[in-house]
């Protein structure tokens, strides 16, 4: 009976990165997508009244039978005086509206969510901010000497203000860094956040 060897490890570390991909840490890491339902109904109502409104008037003139307040209206846009302050401010604010509805429509929204990692990719899982940050405030809070700690998480970097007394600023700043990177770690983020940590001496506590 002949034993067959196993492979041996490749040297360039392609089993550590394959490793890694089976987690989903290869990937690029894609926000959660809004589905923008109340931009998209105030779309809808608009272009709709707008459509019907234009439609009413077109088929009533057609059969001589428009109302009087759409005979006034269509008399009002043929002599209106389009230069007036009225009419810029009225379009500047349409502008606006509109560039703000393509702003939504091109971007993910739901900045409150931050991804997890998945095996092989094949679930999509989120973990609110506020979630993450207090896993992070509770982990420097169990540090001796800390009296408080406020956290603002994004998705790239975790900035940790922390109130202490009766420690060594060093000692402390290496402490908490060692602890809240490895939390970090063990939140399991598909982009692992950078800890700034930010420490401020209490007196009379």
């Amino acid at each position: 009976m002949s034993l067959e060897a196993s492979p041996e490890a490749p040297a360039d570390g392609s089993t550590a990165l394959a490793a890694a991909d089976d987690w989903g840490d290869g990937a690029k890491v894609r926000r959660a997508w809004s589905t923008r339902g109340l931009p998209a109904a105030l779309v809808a109502l608009l272009v709709g009244g707008v459509a019907g409104t234009a439609l009413y008037i077109g088929v009533t003139a057609r059969i001589d039978r428009a109302p009087r307040w759409s005979r006034d209206l269509l008399e009002r846009a043929q002599t209106h005086e389009w230069r007036d302050n009225w009419t810029i401010a009225a379009g500047a604010i349409a502008a606006a509206v509109g560039l703000w509805l393509i702003v939504l429509a091109l971007t993910p929204g739901r900045r409150a969510l931050l991804r997890l990692r998945s095996p092989g990719g094949a679930m999509t899982v989120y973990m609110t901010r506020r979630t993450a940050a207090s896993f992070l405030r509770h982990t420097a809070l169990a540090s001796s000497g800390v009296l408080d700690a406020r956290v603002r998480m994004g998705r790239r970097k975790a900035v940790l203000r922390v109130d202490y007394h009766f420690r060594d600023p060093d000692d402390l700043h290496d402490e908490l860094i060692e602890r809240l990177q490895e939390r970090a770690n063990a939140l399991t983020l598909a982009r692992v956040p950078r800890v700034d940590l930010r420490l401020q001496p209490v007196s009379g506590r």
